[in-house]
Parts: structure tokens; sequence; C-alpha cells
């Protein structure tokens, strides 16, 4: 059994992160929102890191 190492907790925390931001996020629905989850998933580090360059979108400003 591999003990658990920084590097993966770091991972996790980062891929919670992501999917927390995908789910709160106002600019797709809820295909948009499972396609971006498979996408962290898959990708690990570089899945999020392309949510936060490409997915979170502009949001429009109310008022």
């Amino acid at each position: 059994m591999d003990p658990i190492t920084i590097s993966g907790i770091v991972g996790l925390i980062i891929f919670i992160i992501t999917v927390i931001s995908i789910a709160n996020n106002p600019n797709h629905g809820v295909g948009g929102k499972v396609l971006w989850i498979l996408v962290a998933l898959v990708l690990s580090i570089i899945g999020s890191i392309l949510w936060l360059i490409f997915g979170r979108g502009k949001v429009p400003k109310r008022g």
C-alpha cells in the first residue's frame, strides 16, 4: 500500500476546488458542467488549469 503523499493531497485539493468552481459557475448548463468535471478528472492538474484559462468565461455584470 502506497503512503499518502503531499503531491497527492495537493492534487485532490485542487480538484475539489475546481469542481466547486465549475458547479458554482453560471455560464454553463448541466451538460457543460459535467463535461468540465470529466475533463478536470481525466486530465488532473492540466484539466484544472484548462478550466481556469478557458472554462470560466466572463460573468455578465448585473444592474
